[in-house]
């Protein structure tokens, strides 16, 4: 118990040494203090109406803070994607910019920053614990405290509170801070990425598409050459790293949403990835970390060998900080003991809500723990295989829910056929799914599969709708229409360079069923380049 709580505490200072240089004190000591500040917003008169029309549109507001710091002509505006955005009548998620009416306004040092409503994780850990292990091995990330808010009198509950990450985050990270800062929290790759919040370096975009073309040279050593160019590899097998390591689904690595870009010119004008949305940490204890990612830069790098092998002695350098007895645990321990009082204050059943989330949460650290050390020490997974009619059979399915609530598993049916299945069960809409990725040489392809739906009640989006085979980054046009019958499925694509492609069976609708027959769900390689 001792040996635990002074490891928990070197964890803790380790923190400072890593957090940013010229930071103010107050700003430093907000984050590494333990209070819960009372934010209590107020709505100017019209700013209701205006952020239910426009809810990205700032509108003005006071901030009482700890009930005697008043900031009027405060900027606010809603925030969030699918799952956790609510209307302003709900648990709203809000942006708050102290100095956009008020110049050189700071609230602890802090231009803007961000109150997340939580409503994707239960245990309002997971930003905090992403957050100190990125920062504990050297990635700039996002600070992480929490508040109690009321919106107009109405209590919202706990939030999590985050600094921004904008030009004065950068300032406290980079020696140069005048560099380029790309936001890919809209599930972009860096190939349509050009929403740039800071800098004005050329053309929007142009610096990341030029490390996009080094990522797609065919010769394998000039493909190595131009990457190293252009983007920061050291730092880029650490986020990465990291990312598959917390179970970050969501992030850049395997799924190209939830993060950001940064282009440093102390560097050359190397590009710098930076961790975003951090709520749905740990979620599958077994997610894979040595798995080729479909993005763009992550595929690229990994499949170079001498990169690759950096990758892994890289998981095998921050297996301590994953530690669950000796760091993780006793982390969590603290910071519930620190929260437990605010969820008390929302009544008996959050309370035992939370400590049931939490309970589960310790339970998925520990066998992240133990799955991380196995998945370390494991060999390298076997490239797919196309037997003599240039069929491959697919395995290594995992589970994903993007929004919304559903059961998902893997069983064999009263026919003896096994069966991958989606069952909405909640809150709708939902989009789950059951995903493989494949490292494959250029060529067409087509993923193809038997699949059986029920009650299905289909919803739409640029992806496709209700169930069907599709890769990531696809659109299908194909989908189940007859009830309760095996229908064939398929989705054809081509790649012009060697890639690693995510294969995704999936369930897009507001209610039903879909079976996926496991043993029909192949890859066919239609032509060669």
């Amino acid at each position: 118990m001792i040996a635990a709580f002074w490891t928990f505490a070197l964890f803790t200072l380790g923190l400072a040494a890593v957090v940013a240089r010229g930071d103010e004190p107050s700003v430093d000591a907000f984050f590494a203090g333990d209070h819960i500040s009372r934010i209590e917003i107020r709505l100017v008169d019209g700013a209701a109406d205006r952020l239910r029309e426009d809810p990205r549109g700032y509108a003005p507001c006071s901030l009482t803070i700890d009930g005697d710091a008043i900031h009027d002509d405060v900027a606010i505006k809603l925030k969030g994607f699918a799952g956790s955005f609510q209307d302003l009548d709900g648990k709203p998620g809000f942006t708050v910019n102290m100095d956009r009416f008020r110049p050189g306004r700071r609230f602890h040092g802090l231009d803007k920053f961000h109150l997340n409503n939580s409503a994707q994780d239960p245990t309002f850990l997971h930003e905090l614990l992403g957050s100190r292990l990125f920062l504990e091995a050297g990635i700039p990330a996002a600070r992480v405290a929490h508040a109690h808010v009321f919106l107009d009198d109405r209590d919202l509950g706990l939030y999590v509170l985050k600094e921004a990450i904008d030009h004065e985050f950068l300032e406290r990270h980079f020696d140069d801070a005048s560099g380029n800062l790309y936001d890919g929290g809209k599930a972009v790759d860096l190939d349509e990425l050009l929403e740039r919040d800071e800098g004005k370096n050329g053309v929007p975009g142009a610096d990341l598409k030029a490390l996009v073309a080094a990522s797609h040279l065919e010769d394998p050593a000039e493909r190595q050459t131009a990457i190293d160019e252009r983007l920061d590899v050291s730092s880029f097998i650490t986020f990465m790293a990291l990312e598959l390591m917390s179970g970050h689904w969501d992030g850049y690595t395997t799924a190209h949403n939830n993060y950001r870009v940064y282009v440093d010119p102390a560097s050359g004008g190397r590009v710098r990835f930076l961790p975003h949305g951090m709520d749905q940490l740990f979620g599958d204890p077994a997610a894979p970390i040595l798995e080729m990612p479909p993005t763009i830069v992550a595929g690229a790098v990994m499949q170079v060998p001498a990169w690759r092998e950096a990758f892994r002695g890289r998981v095998r350098e921050l297996l301590p900080l994953f530690d669950a007895n000796e760091r993780l645990l006793p982390l969590v321990d603290a910071e519930a003991q620190r929260l437990r009082p605010a969820v008390t204050a929302i009544g008996d059943d959050a309370l035992a809500a939370w400590e049931e989330s939490i309970a589960d949460l310790r339970d998925r650290l520990s066998a992240r723990d133990e799955q991380l050390r196995m998945q370390a020490d494991a060999a390298e997974p076997e490239p797919v295989q196309f037997d003599g009619g240039r069929r491959a059979m697919l395995a290594g399915w995992s589970p994903r829910i993007d929004t919304g609530e559903a059961h998902l598993e893997e069983s064999e049916g009263e026919d003896g056929r096994r069966r991958y299945s989606i069952v909405i069960s909640g809150e709708a809409p939902c989009i789950a799914s059951w995903r493989v990725a494949v490292p494959l040489p250029a060529g067409t392809y087509s993923f193809q599969g038997l699949a059986r739906g029920e009650g299905i009640e289909a919803t739409t989006d640029e992806s496709g709708a209700g169930a069907g085979l599709r890769i990531s980054g696809g659109t299908r046009t194909d989908q189940i229409d007859r009830e309760g019958t095996w229908t064939s499925l398929g989705h054809e694509f081509t790649l012009e360079a060697p890639a690693t492609v995510e294969l995704i069976a999936e369930l897009r609708a507001t209610a039903g069923r879909v079976d996926f027959n496991a043993e029909s769900l192949v890859l066919v390689r239609l032509t060669e380049p």
